[in-house]
């Protein structure tokens, strides 16, 4: 027995056959709709999956550019601090600089080297013995404090003396200016 294929019916307008054109638009729907599943639909997975890792690699990024902005601006503050120091620490101990600036506090009778010494390997420390007449304690204190400012690196280093005599006040301390070797 023979199948029999039912046959479709021919409706033409203006020559073009309609249901042929409606099954052949159809197939293609189809075969459209098919490889738009298969090929697109990962891609858009694939898509979305980058998108999340873009957004990840830019918040860390982001993330380090600021941290890179905070760095950068301490190491510029750090610069700026030791800039001065640095300098400080190449300079030559000036005797008659450091009278100008104790005067402010006492008047310097005299400075004396003591010895030179190397501190830390990296360092040359020299020595001096400084005497000096002041009229109060409190402005050796007060050049103590301000010796932080002055343009050489010194420590003033025990023994301090302080002896009254005549209405003032006889002083006579250790004086250490460190360099760079």
């Amino acid at each position: 027995m023979k199948l029999k294929i039912p046959k479709i019916p021919k409706v033409e307008m203006f020559g073009i056959d309609i249901i042929k054109n409606m099954l052949f638009f159809t197939l293609f729907v189809v075969i459209f709709l098919f490889l738009l599943g298969v090929i697109v639909a990962p891609s858009i997975k694939k898509f979305k999956e980058t998108k999340k890792e873009y957004f990840s690699t830019k918040m860390k990024y982001d993330d380090s550019e600021t941290s890179l902005a905070n760095k950068s601006y301490e190491y510029q503050k750090l610069y700026k601090e030791n800039k001065r120091i640095i300098f400080a620490l190449k300079r030559e101990f000036d005797k008659n600089n450091f009278k100008i600036f104790s005067d402010k506090y006492m008047k310097v009778v005299s400075i004396k080297d003591k010895n030179i010494s190397i501190y830390n390997k990296e360092f040359i420390k020299k020595t001096y013995i400084i005497t000096a007449k002041l009229n109060t304690p409190v402005n050796f204190y007060k050049f103590v404090d301000s010796s932080k400012n002055y343009k050489n690196i010194i420590k003033i280093y025990f023994p301090i003396v302080f002896k009254a005599k005549n209405g003032e006040i006889n002083l006579l301390y250790k004086l250490e200016h460190f360099k760079v070797k």
